[in-house]
């Protein structure tokens, strides 16, 4: 039985006060009430990751990516981004596995590794960029729709207000559903997940059938010539780093699952679990798209069936579509665009898939499903944020509803945010603001790991052995390296916010104390330089007065304490005594009967009648 003055904090105990995580996982399963929904690692991590990494830019943004820096470098791009979040997965599954995890993802990770200055700095940040997600996720999908509407002559107004017409009108009943609870929105994704794969399988199935009313839009078949001509760069408006920076978000899904961390069976096993296998699964597809869509697919083309080429000018053709009878390079020529190819169409998926509706299903599922899991993480980890009080007014949505505590008030603000940038109406706008945000996050988990393993702290000791100290600082300096070429403005504005909150937590000082790594440090730094100074010589420029003042309780001799501090000054060093006179024997006693105490508070009572 866990005995305690302080009342349970809905979901545990306040954050101010931890205990073991023995004791901390008995309070908590005391605390929650009956019927609360609790995932495993496949439904409530592997799933959700897969979901968020298979997300706007696999259907929409990946063969445009193909387009622009060739199927070398957009290779690189994509081992790039599984470089980072491998790194980050192996940090985050050390931190998962040092002790009890509870709600809050990266915010409760970071908060309790590296105290709450960093803590508190990156869940802002981390919160508000999954609200910003929302929008990028939602803006995809709308674009999907209004394209299928431009087809068929159906447009509203123009697209780009279509584009925030339908966005609204989706994140709303996005916002429905999640609000609806964590069981419904668990079986949505589910869903989604079925129609996904089916999507990524029919586009794979699709591209070994080659169709000839296709081939006037750049899709011909597996070709070495289309697969030479498309392995360079051919940048266009772009740089390598501004495409990285486009496409980077699409790996920003690995803490999914983290971020759901209370509404986990066992965090501690699920978390490693199926965030590292999911990167490996998504990794995978996305390198196998990438050599499939620059294999058979040209980067331009016209969607004109009389642009063929006759044989009399197949010499002076160089393309690779020439050597289907197709001459595509009017498109390259000033002031014509064609809608199709590689560099132009959004939508080239759908083109090659064997049945295109599924593809658009598959967008609409990886949209959603992304959208919807960003629209749980965010007010979750605020929620967390909120409960630790380490800002002034933000208290409000701390407060959660229902069995599993949702965090109602936190969706309303994540709705509101989300909304503000769906008006925006420009995915790729949209998609760099998010990416400075999540490797800023990054970049603290990494460094979280390295600060505790630096620290040595007795505390340190997690089940996940698969991580080094040096990996995870190699991944928190690259994390920053990356932030600053992405877009260097933007990720000084970014590092500032956050060293501006930081400042602020340090100067507030909020009443907690979660044993962090860097109280940790801060002993060992001391320990280790007072055993310095042991070997340093007394030297006449260095001397510095150290008094032992038998004052007893210091403030029983004011007069002796400002004697000697007349002389210290705060540059020396002066330590109160007091010496207590008690007979051998009592003290022997209350050695003994304090040694006893402790061994009672660790047995039970049945425990007691048989020891004693």
């Amino acid at each position: 039985m866990i005995c305690s003055s302080q009342e349970p904090f809905e979901d545990g105990f306040p954050n101010g006060d931890e205990l073991t995580p023995a004791e901390e996982a008995a309070a908590k399963e005391a605390a929650e009430p009956k019927g609360v929904v609790k995932f495993g690692w496949i439904k409530g991590v592997l799933v959700r990751c897969m979901l968020n990494i298979w997300g706007v830019m696999l259907f929409i943004r990946m063969t445009w990516i193909v387009g622009q820096a060739g199927i070398a470098l957009a290779c690189v791009i994509v081992c790039m981004a599984s470089v980072v979040t491998t790194i980050t997965g192996l940090s985050t599954s050390a931190i998962a596995t040092n002790g009890f995890v509870r709600g809050g993802g990266a915010y409760y990770l970071i908060s309790r590794s590296l105290g709450p200055e960093f803590g508190g700095s990156i869940g802002l940040i981390f919160a508000f960029a999954n609200a910003v997600a929302v929008a990028m996720y939602v803006v995809g999908f709308a674009e999907t729709v209004v394209e299928l509407l431009k087809g068929a002559d159906a447009l509203m107004t123009d697209e780009i207000n279509d584009i925030r017409i339908i966005g609204t009108i989706t994140v709303i009943v996005l916002l429905g559903i999640s609000v609806a609870g964590m069981e419904w929105e668990a079986k949505a994704q589910i869903v989604l997940l079925v129609v996904l794969v089916t999507a990524i399988v029919n586009y794979f199935i699709g591209s070994f059938i080659p169709v000839q009313s296709k081939e006037s839009a750049g899709f011909f078949r597996y070709d070495a010539q289309i697969m030479w001509e498309n392995i360079g760069p051919d940048f266009r408006e772009e740089t390598f780093f501004s495409v990285f920076a486009i496409f980077f978000p699409a790996a920003t899904g690995i803490l999914a699952g983290a971020n759901i961390s209370g509404d986990l069976a066992d965090p501690q096993m699920a978390i490693p679990k199926g965030t590292l296998l999911a990167i490996l699964i998504t990794g995978i597809v996305y390198l196998g798209v990438v050599v499939s869509t620059g294999s058979c697919i040209v980067r331009d083309a016209s969607g004109n069936l009389n642009d063929t080429v006759s044989s009399q000018f197949m010499a002076n053709c160089t393309n690779a579509s020439c050597k289907f009878g197709f001459d595509f390079s009017s498109c390259r020529i000033p002031g014509n665009s064609c809608r199709y190819g590689l560099q132009n169409d959004f939508q080239v998926m759908s083109l090659v898939s064997g049945f295109s509706p599924i593809i658009s299903a598959g967008i609409f599922s990886a949209t959603l499903s992304s959208a919807l899991a960003s629209l749980v993480s965010a007010p979750k980890v605020f929620q967390a944020l909120c409960k630790d009080n380490i800002y002034p007014y933000i208290g409000i949505f701390a407060k959660g509803y229902g069995k599993n505590n949702e965090p109602l008030r936190g969706y309303i603000l994540t709705f509101g945010i989300a909304l503000a940038f769906i008006l925006i109406a420009e995915l790729n706008t949209i998609a760099p603001i998010i990416s400075n945000f999540f490797l800023a996050s990054y970049a603290l988990i990494n460094f979280s790991v390295f600060h505790a393993s630096l620290a040595n702290s007795p505390g340190w000791r997690p089940s996940f052995k698969y991580y080094n100290m040096w990996v995870s600082l190699a991944g928190a300096i690259l994390c920053c390296v990356v932030m600053f070429v992405i877009n260097w403005a933007a990720a000084l504005l970014t590092n500032v916010i956050v060293m501006a909150l930081y400042i602020y937590v340090s100067h507030k000082k909020p009443d907690v104390n979660w044993g962090s790594s860097t109280q940790a440090l801060t002993y060992q730094q001391a320990l280790s330089h007072t055993l310095h100074l042991s070997a340093v010589e007394d030297h006449v420029k260095n001397f510095r007065p150290q008094c032992l003042v038998m004052t007893g309780y210091p403030n029983s001799r004011p007069a002796l304490l400002d004697l000697v501090h007349s002389f210290t000054k705060n540059v020396g060093l002066m330590i109160c005594g007091h010496v207590r006179m008690v007979s051998t024997s009592l003290a022997i006693c209350n050695v003994y009967e304090s040694q006893l105490g402790k061994v009672n508070d660790g047995i039970s009572s049945t425990d007691k009648k048989n020891t004693f």
